[in-house]
């Protein structure tokens, strides 16, 4: 299962916001791959995490666990999608 999960973050927060991020995802037992978009818009950045959980129950929790800790500098809401291989 994969879940992509994207939210704004105030420009010059960007770097603590994704600290905090890694400091989460070194503690979780799979792969979440760390992106950005390029460019910023109304003083906003986009962030995305890329989850590559094993299963439902882990994807869940790592997405819980990672929305507590970035709540401070999250503008708006963390939209997540869900995907599964065909």
């Amino acid at each position: 299962m994969r879940r992509y999960v994207y939210y704004r973050v105030a420009e010059g927060e960007v770097g603590a916001c994704a600290e905090a991020a890694r400091a989460v995802i070194a503690s979780l037992p799979f792969a979440v791959e760390l992106l950005r978009r390029p460019e910023i818009r109304d003083g906003l950045a986009t962030l995305m995490e890329v989850h590559q959980a094993p299963d439902e129950h882990a994807a869940a929790d790592a997405e819980a666990r990672l929305a507590a800790a970035l709540a401070p500098w999250i503008v708006g809401e963390r939209h997540v999608e869900r995907f599964v291989p065909l």
